[in-house]
Formats: C-alpha cells, sequence, structure tokens
C-alpha cells in the first residue's frame, strides 16, 4: 500500500466527509461525538477552509495512490490573536478499512513539521482515555499526558468518558 500525504485542497471535503461517514456508520467513531453523517454545511465549511488563502487551520490528507481514496485526515487550527495565538489545536482521523497501518502516525508527523514550520510553539489536543489507538500515536509523536478531565466527552449511548489533556512544545 503506498500512501501519499499532502496538504488538503479544495474537492478533498467530500472523501473526508466520507472517512468520517464510513466511521460513524461502523459504531468506530464513538469518541467523536457524532451520531449522524456529516452535515452539507460542514463539507462547505471544509472546502471554504481548504481553499482559503488566510486560513484559520491547515489540514493535510492521506491517499491511497492506488485507489486515489482519501484514508485520512490531520489539521489543526489557531487563534490568529491573543495570549494563545502560539498555540494550535490537533486533531486526526482514519478511514476503519485503514486503520493500525500507521498513517495516522505520519499525518501527525507531517503536521507537526508544518506547525513548527509555520511558528506555533505548542500543540494541544483532547482525546477519550479508551482511545487506546490515539493515545499510542499521541505518544508515538512526542505528546505528554498533561492531564485528565474527568467526564469530558458524552458518547452516543449517554455514557460520559474522561479525556487526557495531551500537550506538546515545539522547540
Amino acid at each position: 500500500m503506498d500512501i501519499e500525504i499532502r496538504k488538503a485542497r479544495a474537492g478533498d471535503e467530500k472523501g473526508v466527509a466520507e472517512i468520517y461517514n464510513e466511521g460513524v456508520k461502523r459504531k468506530n467513531f464513538i469518541y467523536t461525538g457524532l451520531n449522524h453523517t456529516i452535515p452539507k454545511k460542514w463539507i462547505k465549511y471544509w472546502r471554504k477552509l481548504y481553499s482559503s488563502k488566510n486560513p484559520e487551520g491547515y489540514y493535510f490528507v492521506a491517499m491511497d495512490k492506488e485507489t486515489k481514496k482519501l484514508v485520512g485526515q490531520c489539521g489543526f487550527d489557531f487563534k490568529k490573536e491573543g495570549r494563545g495565538r502560539h498555540i494550535v489545536d490537533i486533531g486526526w482521523v482514519v478511514h476503519p478499512d485503514y486503520q493500525g497501518r500507521g498513517i495516522a502516525t505520519k499525518l501527525v508527523r507531517v503536521t507537526l513539521n508544518f506547525a513548527k514550520k509555520k511558528g506555533f510553539k505548542r500543540v494541544e489536543a483532547e482525546i477519550a482515555v479508551p482511545n487506546h489507538a490515539s493515545v499510542k500515536i499521541a505518544k508515538k509523536t512526542g505528546f505528554k499526558i498533561e492531564g485528565r478531565k474527568i467526564k469530558s466527552f458524552l458518547l452516543d449511548n449517554g455514557k460520559y468518558v474522561d479525556g487526557y489533556i495531551i500537550g506538546k512544545v515545539l522547540n
């Protein structure tokens, strides 16, 4: 399997929505807070974000070169002003058929390198404690668990789970 990682661009938003929709359908993405398919307004938002000349976030996609199918996404949002303008909030997702192959780890590394080149100094995220795969990816890519929030995720089944606050300083 040959995977290409590149910056997301207009036209990728439908492929990203398919990743989320498939994960929701299979009940694979239980920690995302989604219990429905991606609404059209999100797809329009992503298209605008991916094509913006002055974005409030940057995103990368992983594409299976053989099938030309998008199989993952990683990106970050940031504030343009204020005391937290040096911090980015990162997130990632990989299609259920492609999980466990190192794609998310590669996406996170590319995204972290890009954030560093852009001059950001800190990366943060919140991960559901039972989401062992994402915790493993975070640790592999240099994040530290900095804290734990009680009942920070409300799952689709109405149950609450704790979340880890993770962080990484970009030198």
